[in-house]
């Protein structure tokens, strides 16, 4: 498909926005199916539901503050300022569930505020580049819409534990063989065993792609599923209005066509599209992370204490060896 020339703006799209959509009309020629994706970049430029979009992230609060109603939070220190909140605010809810999310959160604040952060273009404040970011993964979120099924996430999973296996026991034969060298590279076979069975135990579980089944609306629902995932990741919360707005662009009839929906969705499909997602799509690891480390940790453990035993077992064998070769009444 030849590229067409960049549509007009309207007055209501902000400088930041047009920049970004410059750019990523450059990219149209790269793309597998370039005559989809100037379709629904063009859509994300020109649709009118797409004002009450920049409207609503670049809304601000009416008192003195001048902040914005939805702060962007791509900084360190902005991000950890969205952790605070969150988890003052499942202490507030109560229950020891939500207050061990409120501790990872926590810690994970303390982490990243310490971060150095990196460069980013002066030209645009922090919340332009939260918008221009989330203008691109609209975009590029619409042309990668195919969900991801559970049973295809355990079948990878699995086959990362059968490989993790195979390391183990090529460490073990490795080690059998009685030079320098060999224990060196075993314990590289374990460095790389560990990280498989790491990645077998998180992979999948924050793909805001995974389903169960293929049924009902599937190619909107994974829509809606990427941009809550971006929304809550640009600005430290999901937005259904915004979320509702891009979806009914993205797969209006002008955007894909004869395979439009004639029906829009409204803020509680999509909240309703999203029932069980919070807890799977969120911007912290911890439950994961914390779960995975004290595994990795008694591994860890388990292997140094079979290496001291091993150590302990060689010098009680060489004394004895010594022992035997000593004269009598030598000391």
């Amino acid at each position: 498909m030849t590229k067409s020339a960049l549509p007009a703006f309207p007055d209501w799209v902000p400088k930041a926005v047009r920049q970004q959509a410059k750019e990523l009309w450059k990219t149209l020629p790269t793309q597998k199916d370039s005559a989809k994706a100037q379709q629904v970049l063009e859509q994300l430029i020109v649709n009118p539901l797409m004002k009450r979009v920049w409207e609503e992230l670049y809304r601000k609060k009416r008192d003195e503050s001048g902040q914005f109603f939805n702060p962007a939070c791509l900084t360190y220190k902005s991000e950890a300022a969205a952790y605070r909140e969150k988890a003052r605010i499942l202490r507030e809810k109560g229950g020891q569930d939500n207050k061990r999310d409120a501790e990872y959160l926590e810690v994970e604040a303390q982490i990243i505020e310490r971060l150095p952060q990196q460069p980013t273009n002066p030209k645009w404040n922090e919340q332009d580049h939260a918008v221009t970011t989330f203008l691109s993964r609209a975009y590029r979120a619409a042309l990668y819409t195919e969900p991801v099924l559970a049973a295809d996430v355990r079948a990878i999973a699995n086959k990362l534990r059968g490989f993790a296996t195979q390391l183990r026991d090529l460490s073990t034969v490795l080690q059998s063989v009685k030079i320098g060298v060999t224990e060196i590279y075993a314990d590289k076979l374990i460095d790389i065993a560990m990280d498989c069975e790491s990645d077998a135990m998180l992979y999948g579980t924050n793909d805001p792609r995974l389903v169960h089944r293929k049924r009902g609306d599937t190619i909107r629902k994974t829509y809606v599923a990427l941009l809550f995932s971006a929304t809550d990741y640009l600005f430290g919360k999901p937005l259904y209005n915004t979320i509702a707005n891009v979806t009914n662009v993205v797969f209006s009839k002008e955007s894909v066509g004869n395979r439009g929906f004639a029906d829009d969705i409204k803020p509680d499909t999509v909240r309703e599209m999203l029932r069980g997602y919070p807890l799977r799509i969120r911007p912290s690891f911890g439950r994961f992370f914390l779960r995975e480390n004290k595994w990795r940790a008694a591994q860890l453990e388990a292997t140094l204490h079979s290496k001291e035993k091993s150590q302990r077992l060689h010098v009680q064998e060489m004394i004895k060896k010594w022992d035997s070769k000593k004269p009598n009444g030598s000391d």
